[in-house]
């Protein structure tokens, strides 16, 4: 995901609240529930604390490309289409560039992606209908997924919980 103010809190946002998802699924006996309790209620103070410091996004330009077998810049995501054109696959590329020369591409495939984003390669389902990319996510393989979810931009698709 790019390095944004943004994507940096809203990772941190949602560490907050899966591990209080977390919390909130331990079967503890029954002589720590108060512990437990006064954990819960630590850790929601703490996720109302973060996200009164949610930052504003970046505002950004962007020149989208949809290009149906497209060639990636990237190296890696060539190495990917190299063999996609091997299996008689297709796919599309989607490529962002930013007023700031950020570019992101996404490969698809079947369903499936895999983004280069700030440097770093994200793999999972792709929703075409949204046009996100849900990292992890194999429903194949019967992967759920990290809980990350990715605009084409390389940018967090992220709402913070009301309830906190």
């Amino acid at each position: 995901m790019l390095k944004t103010a943004w994507n940096e809190w809203s990772l941190k946002a949602l560490q907050l609240e899966t591990a209080l998802l977390a919390l909130e699924e331990i079967e503890l006996p029954s002589e720590m529930q108060a512990q437990q309790s006064a954990a819960e209620e630590k850790l929601v103070e703490l996720a109302r604390a973060w996200q009164q410091r949610q930052p504003a996004k970046e505002p950004r330009q962007w020149k989208r490309e949809l290009t149906v077998g497209g060639e990636p810049r990237d190296a890696e995501l060539k190495d990917l289409v190299g063999g996609f054109r091997e299996e008689g696959k297709t796919w599309t590329l989607y490529r962002l560039t930013s007023d700031k020369k950020e570019v992101v591409e996404t490969v698809v495939s079947d369903g499936r992606a895999c983004m280069n984003a700030g440097g770093e390669y994200y793999l999972g389902q792709w929703n075409t209908e949204e046009e996100t990319l849900e990292v992890g996510r194999d429903d194949e393989a019967g992967e759920p997924g990290t809980g990350l979810v990715l605009a084409p931009s390389g940018e967090l698709d992220y709402t913070p919980d009301p309830e906190l």
